[in-house]
């Protein structure tokens, strides 16, 4: 796929995601039809679909994905894993092109929803479970022994209290507040 098809695909999914949260915020969740995102996204039911398979899924935030050189990079490299974990996914928060207002909507409606809350919750726990398993190659090339899902767990509750300091705040970069959330992390412990 091309860098503009790719470009293309990633404002459509977002003017979708944009007219489900605004119209969800405006008429409630359960008031809104897929042909009402459809029609407010400018795009057709038919679209809708190529890009989600159901409509709660506009609610949800967009998978993270990284490459396998990405991953190999975060493997071998010998900085501190939690800030090369933090490095791993610092181009996607610059990708997604993150609204604030966008955000704490979205947010407030899954909170009113419990459907809706448990497909967020399931869709992170699905990422810390990938996270863990990147952590665990990270490890045994370097055959050091640990609990690569306790390392995944806290480098990503570390990065969702960033966020929702973000949403919540004043600051303007919500890199700058996820990292110092992240490389406070081994501070943690010595209070």
């Amino acid at each position: 796929m091309s860098s503009l098809r790719a470009r293309q695909r990633q404002q459509t999914e977002s003017a979708i995601r944009q007219a489900a949260v605004n119209l969800a915020s405006e008429h409630g969740l359960d008031n809104v039809t897929t042909e009402m995102i459809s029609a407010a996204a400018g795009v057709s039911p038919r679209t809708f679909f190529n890009y989600f398979s159901y409509k709660d899924a506009a609610f949800l935030p967009p998978k993270i994905e990284w490459t396998d050189v990405d991953a190999e990079k975060f493997i071998r490299s010998t900085k501190q894993l939690h800030c090369d974990f933090l490095d791993l996914l610092k181009p996607m928060f610059k990708d997604i092109g993150i609204d604030r207002s966008l955000v704490k909507k979205s947010y407030e409606i899954a909170i009113n929803n419990q459907k809706l809350m448990s497909l967020r919750t399931s869709a992170f726990h699905e990422f810390e479970e990938r996270s863990a398993k990147l952590i665990e190659k990270r490890l045994a090339y370097k055959e050091i022994t640990g609990d690569a899902h306790l390392m995944a767990a806290l480098i990503l509750a570390a990065i969702r209290k960033g966020f929702e300091a973000w949403v919540t705040g004043k600051e303007t970069s919500v890199l700058d507040v996820i990292t110092a959330k992240v490389e406070a992390i081994p501070t943690l412990f010595h209070a």
